[in-house]
């Protein structure tokens, strides 16, 4: 059986995940405290397999907490259960050590199959938080020299000013024939560009592009 120990200073939802967690024959509930001390000190007089860790807590709050009982180095797995999608707070808690990180808007099955991935090894990100991470990391392009720079997916991509330009007539709707008159291109070349600016973006065809383009506001 995994033994699962919960940090919350939320009694009722302490209360609500504990008997959740005693209708799983996988989990064996070791222990519940309701601050990030008190988690610390359990884990270290107590066997414990995973910590559920709240990130709002009194005393010593839940990325503190990961940073001390990671450095225990007995084998605890830390999954991070907490009302806060701030990317800041996955961050943080990943950098530190924590092995998942799940909102506690979670399903049942989901929770207990993420506490049992956890515990054989695996990292647990909700996709949801994913997905934010991911919009995140696509920020606003910024201009060096006669080129400019998008952080997309982590990677730092170049577009040249002729792209910047396409990419502005696809978000007013402008067809290829539109876009290569006003450029004085061939038709072919703008849909070599186009093409060139969707790999770049990692997006699927020139309305994801324009969705994109829109949602980061790359144009005021």
């Amino acid at each position: 059986m995994i033994r699962v120990m919960i940090a919350d200073d939320q009694k009722l939802f302490r209360d609500l995940l504990s008997h959740m967690l005693a209708n799983d024959e996988r989990i064996q509930l070791v222990g519940e405290v309701e601050d990030g001390r008190k988690a610390v000190e359990f884990c270290r007089t107590n066997p414990v397999d995973v910590v559920l860790l709240d990130i709002d807590m009194p005393m010593t709050n839940g990325i503190e907490a990961i940073k001390e009982i990671k450095a225990m180095d007995q084998g605890h797995r830390v999954m991070i259960l907490t009302a806060s999608d701030e990317i800041e707070d996955l961050r943080e808690a990943l950098e530190y050590g924590a092995d998942g990180y799940v909102l506690k808007t979670i399903g049942k099955n989901e929770l207990m199959d993420a506490i049992n991935s956890v515990y054989s090894g695996m990292e647990v990100i909700q996709k949801q938080i994913i997905t934010k991470l991911n919009e995140t990391n696509r920020s606003r392009p910024k201009r060096k020299g006669d080129k400019w720079v998008l952080s997309i997916e982590g990677f730092e991509v170049v577009f040249t000013e002729r792209e910047m330009q396409i990419i502005k007539m696809i978000v007013e709707g402008k067809t290829n024939k539109e876009m290569a008159d006003e450029l004085f291109l061939a038709e072919g070349r703008i849909r070599n560009i186009i093409t060139e600016i969707i790999s770049k973006m990692m997006v699927k065809d020139r309305t994801q592009l324009a969705v994109y383009a829109l949602k980061n506001h790359i144009f005021d």
